[in-house]
């Protein structure tokens, strides 16, 4: 029986491994496992921990079997669809599906039917992977905490508003679940639960089907086991369902990058590091210092003047970022609120106060900023292999607060490509890296993120 208070076990960077799914190709050709035992682990994981972590709003594990009994016919026929055929999903309870409930995390949307499927999820059914269920969200991508809970400490939050995802694959339920970003909502729970993660290249994966409150700033997110499953399945959503429309969508070919070693990264404190406990600062220091030794040149706000302005425009990014989604999320928040405010919570409602008093003039001051710091970025990007920073000020704080998004807001703006890879541990609970590219520049990022996590990166056996 799980550990009420650790369901998924105590948590160790250097050991801990997650479900993958890429590995296991190979056994379902030649017939040594099969999707559809897979899926049996996978429901048995569920059954035995989900009770006290909570990381799903609705399962439907007799359609899931259809799927995956289909798809152990076609391996056995030497006939899988696609990289992904087989392959057990969880999907973030903003993402439209016609088969489950949509309910956004949201009285107003109880038992809500959708008639379509999200792009991403209609392409992956498409080449045979297995929607396992819906995973719980924060109501609406909002402020307000989800009771989903941490799989290593219960008395924590996994992060928002992507938490039942991120939980489900932290704790092996499923290789692989859908999430979206627009603040944190991916790579803060992605760190407080020790999962990979990639938020992607702002419309590098189709949107379409997708809540949106922040279009300008919205993307969706992959979270994974390992990063080749966060590689496969990012690049196959975006061949077939494509970028959003009007976007080029993820450049890079079908399999995971290899490793690549960096030979010169950037150091960032963002507007984040003095909201850090000194501990937590310390495990990041002590890792640039290891990548210092295993050969990487590394520079900071110390050593270059352009990385200083950066860092200055970094500072800002909290008041830049609210600036853009107080005005942005007015539709549909405020139909909605107009609707019955007695089903939206405390903390989206005083978000929604603040957009009553954001007008457009100051919307457009703030994209003129956003510019700027764009342009920043791609400077400094062109003079390095990657940004690092951390993922989030900490581990998931005890009690149901989603912990700050700080360390997240400045991707979220600019648009570019960010990675997180469970490094640290503190507390007996994840921290992550966060690693952050050019835009278009996922691919590479994901093969410098293979490298530190993979190769240079000390595990256990």
């Amino acid at each position: 029986m799980a550990d009420s208070q650790s369901p998924a076990g105590k948590y160790d960077a250097r050991t801990h491994k997650m479900l993958t799914f890429h590995d296991l190709v190979a056994k379902f050709r030649e017939g040594s496992d099969t999707p559809r035992a897979l899926l049996e682990r996978c429901a048995e994981r569920i059954a035995a921990i989900d009770g006290p972590i909570k990381a799903w709003a609705w399962l439907d594990l007799d359609l899931a079997r259809k799927r995956a009994d289909a798809s152990t016919a076609r391996y056995k026929a030497g006939k899988p669809l696609s990289p992904v055929d087989g392959m057990p999903i969880g999907i973030k309870d903003l993402i439209e599906t016609c088969d489950m409930p949509t309910e956004y995390g949201s009285d107003l949307f109880r038992g809500n039917r959708p008639i379509r499927d999200a792009a991403v999820v209609y392409f992956m059914k498409e080449g045979g992977a297995v929607p396992v269920g819906k995973n719980v969200t924060v109501c609406l991508g909002g402020g307000d905490p989800s009771h989903t809970r941490n799989p290593f400490d219960t008395r924590r939050t996994p992060g928002g508003s992507s938490s039942g995802s991120c939980a489900a694959v932290a704790s092996s339920m499923v290789p692989m679940s859908f999430g979206t970003h627009a603040r944190g909502s991916t790579i803060r729970p992605a760190s407080f639960c020790g999962t990979y993660a990639l938020k992607g290249t702002f419309g590098a994966i189709n949107r379409q089907g997708v809540y949106s409150a922040a279009h300008s700033m919205d993307h969706l997110g992959v979270i994974a086991g390992s990063l080749s499953d966060m590689w496969i399945t990012a690049r196959y959503s975006a061949r077939h369902a494509g970028g959003d429309p009007g976007c080029p969508g993820l450049y890079g070919g079908d399999a995971p990058p290899k490793p690549l070693k960096p030979a010169r990264l950037i150091r960032l404190d963002t507007a984040g590091w003095a909201a850090t406990p000194e501990p937590v600062k310390a495990l990041f220091e002590a890792r640039v210092r290891a990548l210092q030794a295993d050969g990487v040149e590394i520079f900071s706000r110390k050593d270059d003047p352009g990385i200083e302005a950066y860092e200055r425009l970094h500072a800002q990014s909290p008041q830049l970022w609210t600036a853009l989604y107080r005005f942005e999320m007015r539709w549909p928040l405020f139909q909605y609120r107009d609707y019955d405010k007695t089903k939206l919570p405390p903390r989206l409602l005083a978000g929604l106060s603040e957009g009553d008093n954001t007008s457009q003039e100051s919307y457009r001051a703030a994209l003129i900023d956003r510019e700027h710091f764009k342009s920043a970025h791609d400077e400094l990007a062109k003079r390095c292999d990657g940004f690092i920073t951390l993922s989030s000020a900490g581990p998931g704080p005890i009690g149901m607060d989603q912990g700050s998004a700080v360390f997240n807001e400045a991707s979220s703006i600019l648009g570019c490509p960010s990675i997180n890879l469970p490094l640290f541990t503190h507390e007996d609970v994840p921290v992550g890296m966060q690693v952050l590219g050019p835009l278009h520049g996922d691919e590479k990022l994901t093969a410098v993120g293979r490298w530190i996590a993979e190769d240079h990166f000390p595990r256990k056996a």
